[in-house]
């Protein structure tokens, strides 16, 4: 049953980046180069206090990954 929800919200997903690059013809230009919007659009869907959390979360892996590198 998962799997059927996952490809249902995968079509929808797909339906509905069909319909914004239709609108926006760099987005249209963008997939076509083989950009995946995809993500673009998950994070424009977050609140801006969600999006600033997941980028500190990003930062901060990366400064552990420094860190980690100069031991």
């Amino acid at each position: 049953m998962q799997n059927h929800n996952n490809q249902n919200e995968n079509a929808k997903k797909t339906r509905y980046l069909d319909d914004i690059s239709k609108a926006i013809p760099e987005l249209a230009a963008a997939r076509e180069y083989g950009i995946d919007i995809s993500l673009l659009v998950d994070n424009l869907g977050l609140t801006p206090k969600d999006r600033i959390k997941q980028h500190q979360i990003a930062l901060n892996t990366i400064e552990k990954l420094r860190n980690a590198r100069r031991l």
